[in-house]
């Protein structure tokens, strides 16, 4: 027999800061670790030219290794940033409602005035922002869920433990 009421129910509309901690799970990856494996390359670029000589060839190292770093910091700091919040002024994206809900075996995503349903099975990741939850399912959505939504602590403590692997 098949459950016919939630176990959670969520409606919501995202905010600018929600919408961007979610888009910063969503890409720059799930553990911290690997936000900074790129700058730490660069980092190592910088070293291996201070070892070579900054009189001789590392000069050259130290130059490419601090492009890279300064070209990442501007990326992830200040233009992806600033076209996040101009493309979510620019569609509204904040203003559309969105919901998920729970059940037994499946949980179904309202989204534009559309239903999808997707299995349990079917989340490939889950990550935990500090002011959302990232659900990424295996065809590649992406559900963003902020935790405000929340109006009950056990609510949140059953959508942790259902989606934690």
């Amino acid at each position: 027999m098949s459950q016919t009421s939630p176990s959670v129910s969520l409606r919501y509309c995202l905010t600018l800061d929600e919408s961007q901690d979610g888009f910063a799970l969503a890409t720059f990856g799930k553990k911290q670790i690997t936000r900074f494996i790129t700058p730490l390359v660069s980092v190592a670029i910088i070293a291996w030219g201070f070892y070579l000589g900054f009189n001789q060839v590392g000069r050259y190292y130290v130059a490419l290794g601090a492009f890279f770093l300064i070209l990442q910091l501007l990326m992830r700091y200040w233009f992806l940033p600033m076209m996040f919040k101009r493309q979510f002024v620019k569609y509204q994206l904040g203003k559309s409602e969105q919901g998920i809900e729970l059940f037994q075996d499946y949980a179904e995503i309202y989204a534009n005035g559309t239903k999808q349903t997707f299995n349990y099975r079917d989340v490939q990741n889950f990550a935990i922002g500090k002011l959302t939850y990232m659900l990424e399912l295996k065809n590649r959505t992406v559900v963003i869920v902020p935790k405000r939504a929340f109006t009950q602590p056990a609510d949140q403590t059953l959508f942790e433990n259902t989606f934690k692997k």
